[in-house]
């Protein structure tokens, strides 16, 4: 059985990424859910976008936190597509599927945490990070909030397992870089060890199916740039 498809925020190899076209689009094409990026805007919204500026998505050399949510939305993305607020983007999901919220910095944890719980979205949102204070400040907010940790480094993998008691993670996240550096039957031994634990296990950002199948019993979810890659294998 293949695991849970993830789309990276959304389906960003047919549609602008983290819009609402992308989100809907992975869902559509059988993502079980899809992956988002916050940040804050200067005015204090949790907005949707990966990178702190908007050089690589719109060519502007214009930071998000020194931009209102106002001018962000007058930004065009493609596709009639602009930088959408997390809660634009929790009302248009069904809540049927998963969602991914990755707290791209500290101070969206807290706005986005309230966003979801007003949306009624706790029970099917992850909240995931690179960033540890992050998660621990969700947890001060709910003891039962869904947490994840990005792994970016051997010794953040190494940490995460002490993290995961410590937080009560329910995810361990390695990328699929991974591989170049453990090898394949390393990363193997180290899903083991997480499932072991009784946590699961998400791997980004894969777009091999093959890799996948290696991998497929000891993963839970995979994050991908293109969910049609691998929705069509589904049991």
């Amino acid at each position: 059985m293949m695991p849970k498809v993830i789309g990276h925020r959304g389906f960003p190899r047919r549609y602008p990424e983290n819009t609402i076209a992308s989100f809907l689009g992975a869902l559509l094409h059988g993502a079980h859910g899809v992956e988002l990026d916050v940040r804050m805007s200067k005015d204090d919204y949790p907005v949707v976008i990966h990178d702190e500026d908007l050089e690589r998505v719109a060519g502007l050399s214009m930071r998000v936190n020194e931009a209102t949510l106002h001018e962000l939305k007058r930004i065009h993305l493609g596709m009639a597509q602009t930088i959408p607020t997390l809660e634009e983007v929790l009302g248009a999901i069904p809540k049927t599927y998963e969602v991914f919220v990755e707290i791209k910095e500290l101070g969206a944890a807290a706005p986005s945490y309230n966003i979801v719980a007003e949306k009624g979205w706790l029970r099917n949102v992850i909240f995931i990070s690179f960033n540890e204070e992050a998660l621990r400040r969700i947890r001060t907010l709910d003891k039962d909030a869904r947490l994840g940790i990005n792994i970016d480094s051997i010794e953040k993998a190494k940490r995460a397992l002490a993290l995961a008691r410590e937080l009560g993670l329910e995810t361990i996240n390695p990328p699929v870089e991974a591989i170049g550096i453990v090898g394949l039957q390393g990363l193997k031994n180290y899903l083991s060890e997480v499932k072991r634990l009784g946590l699961k296990t998400v791997l980004w950002t894969v777009n091999d199916v093959e890799i996948v199948n290696k991998l497929r019993d000891k993963l839970d979810y995979i994050i991908t740039d293109d969910p049609l890659l691998f929705t069509r294998y589904n049991d």
